[in-house]
């Protein structure tokens, strides 16, 4: 990489920064608080105050990552930028990540290709900086495919427990994005290291002690005070409100708490006494929601699977959802759509690598979560970069042919 590059990639990285903070300064304070998951900030305080990570009985709600950032912005005060601010810087780290992939798999002009696009990306531009976890998780995420490539190539013990450790942070995060961890433990073992399979599963064998070390700690928290050793208390509730009568009344179109809220209207009375019951105990609860998620897809298979690719189709759709107003949506789409078309080609084209079949295998994992859940554009964004990354590879071959 000579001095010309390392110019390009500073400046890019300095516009991606300065474009995150911009847009937020634009849209004012206000908007940064009206539109935002307060639940998050509420848990932040909680853990300032010197109570946990327990907001009244409920001690697993979220993984600790995203709340224990807040916390540590709430010491300054309740300031947006505060928030603001680190948030863009780990926008600024995912487009790093971008260019050193890219760069491992196709060259430095393809890494700078890649991180000019996740820069200036509408969606990433807009939603790293939102009081939400997924600047941090897609963050998170790209960091630990680069670290994943990286050791793949070096194949020293270090390597890989670095890439455990990014992956612990994911699951630290977004507990939807844990499955990630067990995609990169297979893939380390069948495509991922070199050397005989007994290496490889000593490999693998690095990652998950990484794993432990980092996610360790959270699970016999959660044992301890809940009697179960999970990442997140939500699951039970996640699959009911994917798998009920009224998933599809708002979503995906509308926010899918408009659906769950229809569900709860049609919930009997003997229903929310059951609830009421178990509000003060939350894995009984989620073993609840989990029950009569079952009962309806037992119930309904032929209206489960109609279901399962209509939430495929809004996970990976073109439009927003929520649907947005027509700027927010032109923005998107215009960035979006090439980006997709053009990372699949990559997908195609380069499918024999290694490093591919990890990104492959990402998108198949997002799938199968998505089909069992449901998701909206949000919860699929952290996999936009690896389009990109693809998209830029494809794009430098054009360059090349042409000259």
């Amino acid at each position: 990489m000579n001095s010309r590059q390392r110019a390009v990639l500073a400046m890019l990285l300095v516009a991606a920064f300065l474009a995150r903070v911009g847009v937020r300064v634009y849209f004012g304070e206000p908007y940064f608080w009206e539109n935002s998951y307060s639940g998050y900030y509420d848990l932040a305080d909680t853990i300032v105050a010197g109570k946990g990570f327990c907001l009244g009985t409920t001690c697993a709600w979220w993984p600790p990552l995203y709340p224990l950032f807040l916390a540590v912005t709430a010491l300054g005060g309740k300031h947006y930028l505060l928030i603001v601010i680190p948030e863009a810087l780990l926008g600024a780290g995912t487009a790093l990540c971008a260019f050193l992939i890219a760069r491992r798999l196709y060259g430095a002009t393809a890494g700078l290709i890649a991180c000019g696009v996740t820069a200036f990306y509408p969606y990433y531009v807009m939603h790293d900086t939102a009081l939400q976890e997924t600047g941090m998780v897609t963050f998170w995420t790209a960091l630990s495919i680069w670290l994943l490539i990286r050791a793949s190539r070096s194949n020293g013990n270090g390597a890989w427990f670095l890439a455990g450790l990014a992956l612990g942070a994911i699951a630290l995060t977004r507990a939807s994005v844990a499955p990630v961890a067990a995609i990169a433990l297979l893939w380390i073992v069948i495509w991922g290291a070199r050397g005989s399979i007994r290496a490889r599963l000593g490999n693998a064998a690095t990652v998950v002690l990484a794993l432990v070390v980092a996610v360790g700690p959270w699970l016999i928290r959660t044992y301890r005070l809940i009697g179960s050793a999970v990442l997140s208390s939500q699951t039970g509730r996640a699959l009911w409100i994917g798998n009920n009568p009224e998933t599809f009344s708002a979503y995906p179109d509308r926010s899918i708490d408009i659906s769950t809220g229809n569900a709860f209207a049609t919930l009997s009375p003997a229903d929310l006494d059951e609830l009421d019951r178990y509000a003060d105990h939350e894995m009984q609860s989620s073993d609840w929601y989990t029950r009569r998620a079952l009962t309806f897809i037992r119930a309904h298979p032929g209206q489960t699977l109609k279901g399962a690719f209509r939430k495929l189709a809004a996970g990976f759709s073109w439009r927003l959802n929520p649907l947005r107003g027509r700027l927010a949506q032109l923005s998107y789409s215009i960035f979006y759509v090439p980006v997709a078309l053009l990372g699949m080609i990559g997908m195609f084209f380069e499918r024999h690598r290694p490093e591919v079949s990890l990104i492959v295998m990402m998108f198949i994992g997002f799938a199968c979560v998505t089909v069992v859940f449901w998701a909206h554009t949000s919860h699929r964004s952290y996999l936009d970069v690896y389009w990109i990354v693809l998209a830029a590879g494809v794009v430098q071959r054009w360059l090349i042919n042409d000259n």
